[in-house]
């Protein structure tokens, strides 16, 4: 289970057009890979509510709860607010992971343990009325001292992905980007299709430029062959340097077949041995 997303949807049904459940099926068909559900409509359970969602939405697509989420529901991960300690009773982990929000350097730099980071809010948002944004260079500063993989949220439109993942963001998180779109699904594919591009251009600039000390290259083994890639590489930018696209190709990495839809969320490392068979037509 993928424990970093790259597209997360958070919830609001106060800015969202569709129902919970068709918004969250649009939403995952455009490219959304995590659901924050953060609010429901009163009277909504939320179990019950994970539940429907769990059953209709692909397994790979990452569901977080604002509490402790209800056992025996696969894949539900849980969000803590900038003050919310660690919960004790389970570890973060692919089974569980934990995201958190967070406003400032500090308050990052004291999230040690969950799997990811919730920095906002980044632009002027109808969310956060009155409020002082953080702007690209606060948070440059937020993602210098994370322990932890970073998604900007806050005013997030396509245009401005580029200029916050350059900042040190790992993806992006939206609310009204999608909820208030009329068209939901290309809203979402608008801004995963920013998402992707955004990561294939920090990860070459990275190649390019590199930090003192950082390993800028991994090698792997590509049907039998050895294959340098820039660190942080996917398995979509080794697809994308072999003019191949992920309806093109099936891809078995270390001897597990890789469902398509996780091509562009699952990062290469040294070491991993890859089986890319070319499907002729697209099948």
């Amino acid at each position: 289970m993928m424990t970093t997303p790259r597209l997360l949807l958070v919830t609001d049904p106060g800015r969202a057009r569709l129902p919970l459940l068709d918004l969250a099926a649009e939403a995952v068909a455009g490219g959304v890979d995590a659901i924050y559900l953060r609010h429901l409509i009163p009277g909504d359970d939320w179990a019950a509510t994970l539940t429907h969602l769990r059953e209709r939405l692909p397994s790979e697509v990452l569901l977080m709860a604002p509490g402790e989420p209800p056992p025996g529901i696969p894949g539900v991960g849980r969000h803590l607010r900038e003050r919310d300690p660690l919960p004790q009773r389970r570890p973060p982990g692919p089974a569980y992971p934990l995201s958190r929000s967070v406003h400032s350097p500090g308050e990052a730099a004291h999230s040690t343990g969950v799997s990811y980071l919730l920095a906002g809010h980044v632009f002027p948002t109808p969310s956060k009325p009155g409020r002082q944004p953080l702007g690209l260079g606060g948070l440059a500063r937020i993602a210098a001292v994370a322990p932890s993989p970073m998604l900007a949220i806050g005013g997030i439109t396509p245009d401005r992905v580029a200029p916050v993942m350059a900042a040190g963001a790992r993806g992006v998180a939206v609310i009204g980007a999608i909820g208030e779109a009329r068209d939901p699904r290309a809203a979402a594919r608008a801004l995963r299709a920013a998402v992707d591009a955004a990561h294939t251009s920090v990860v070459k600039g990275l190649a390019m430029n590199p930090a003192p000390g950082v390993e800028t290259t991994i090698t792997i083994t590509v049907n039998g062959k050895p294959r340098e890639l820039p660190t942080g590489a996917t398995v979509h930018d080794l697809l994308a340097s072999r003019k191949l696209t992920g309806s093109m190709a099936i891809v078995e990495r270390n001897g597990i077949i890789l469902p398509r839809d996780s091509y562009t969320t699952t990062t290469l490392a040294t070491g991993d041995q890859l089986e890319v068979v070319h499907a002729v037509g697209g099948g």
